[in-house]
């Protein structure tokens, strides 16, 4: 039967993510637990989740929580569903998500690096066979999953980083050739997934490294190393027009490493400059006007140039995760995801 009230199926990255958002989210199953299991469930709970679901059930919605690895994408069937608000897991087939779901949030899905194919198999049937909202929209999604965007960018007119394609079969040879002499000036990225995720100098690469990852990436962009990205690389995120939150992130340089890694950086708040607001806009203007695809939630990463401008690193539409501090923060633009879900059912 129908439900009377919007439900929405929020993903998380894991399953242990998962467990642990549910420890933390009711307090009777969290009264269950000893010390030494809380203080886990803390480390390992979703803030970004929990503090959405908090705020869409006050506003009335039912909500269910999945992870990627418990969905048959071939078939659409969610195998092992949370409801929050029953604290027990059910199945989903295709026809029972469409008559019990009105949005599905399919973003907090961690690293999608090596799983590119199930991720767009996913979106290519929601997008197909669901029938409610999906945030973000999978054309954007099905687009944004591999980083080609960036040529049409630079194409564009916009300030971004000197950019090369290799396919993934490239040999460690042949990058050597095109780069003689200069391998510490230039760093590769995998063209799929995250731009972070095997971000390395060439020099500290080799045929090893390239095949190990042949299978798990769909190319790689070759970029010159852009010394300013040790002044901050900066995020500013969207909610449909909204500017909801700017984030600095600050890499500390580790002696004998020539790039940022990802373990060792902080975030810090940002309020960005009318310039940069400027900038990010006109890239999401052109997101979804030039390359003509519907966004819901987005994120403009960008670091500066020697005269302060902005130069776009990334349009990120996969997993654009927010941060939360303090929790009031996190409650803010809960609000504003779920006005923007309400406004996209009624435009649907």
């Amino acid at each position: 039967m129908r439900k009377h009230s919007r439900t929405i199926l929020i993903h998380l990255a894991r399953r242990s993510m998962l467990e642990a958002t549910a420890d933390c989210f009711d307090e009777r199953r969290c009264r269950t637990l000893s010390e030494s299991e809380r203080r886990k469930a803390q480390e390992l709970h979703c803030p970004e989740v929990f503090h959405m679901t908090e705020v869409f059930q006050e506003r009335g919605w039912k909500c269910y929580w999945v992870t990627f690895d418990d969905i048959d994408v071939a078939s659409l069937h969610h195998s092992r569903v949370y409801d929050v608000s029953e604290q027990k897991f059910l199945r989903l087939n295709t026809i029972e998500l469409n008559a019990r779901v009105d949005v599905v949030l399919a973003r907090v899905m961690g690293s999608v690096e090596g799983k590119i194919g199930n991720v767009r198999e996913y979106f290519e049937r929601l997008q197909e066979e669901f029938h409610g909202v999906t945030l973000n929209d999978p054309a954007s999604v099905l687009y944004g999953l591999r980083k080609d965007y960036l040529f049409e960018y630079a194409k564009a007119g916009f300030a971004t980083i000197p950019t090369e394609y290799f396919d993934r079969t490239v040999s460690f040879a042949e990058l050597e050739r095109v780069h003689r002499g200069q391998l510490d000036r230039y760093v590769i990225k995998p063209v799929t997934g995250e731009l972070g995720n095997s971000f390395a100098s060439l020099a500290s690469i080799d045929e090893g490294v390239l095949r190990h990852k042949e299978p798990l990436v769909g190319g790689w962009l070759v970029q010159p190393f852009m010394p300013s990205i040790w002044e901050g690389e900066y995020q500013l995120f969207f909610i449909g027009n909204t500017l909801v939150q700017g984030i600095r992130k600050v890499h500390r340089k580790v002696p004998g490493i020539a790039v940022p890694q990802p373990t060792d950086r902080s975030f810090e708040k940002h309020q960005p400059t009318p310039a940069e607001e400027a900038f990010a806009r006109r890239a999401k203007a052109f997101w979804t006007g030039d390359l003509g695809r519907p966004i819901d939630i987005c994120r403009v990463d960008f670091i500066k140039d020697t005269d302060g401008s902005p130069l776009l690193l990334e349009f990120e539409a996969v997993n654009p995760g927010f941060l939360f501090n303090p929790a009031s923060e996190a409650r803010r633009v809960a609000s504003l995801l779920e006005e923007h879900a309400v406004s996209r059912i009624h435009h649907a």
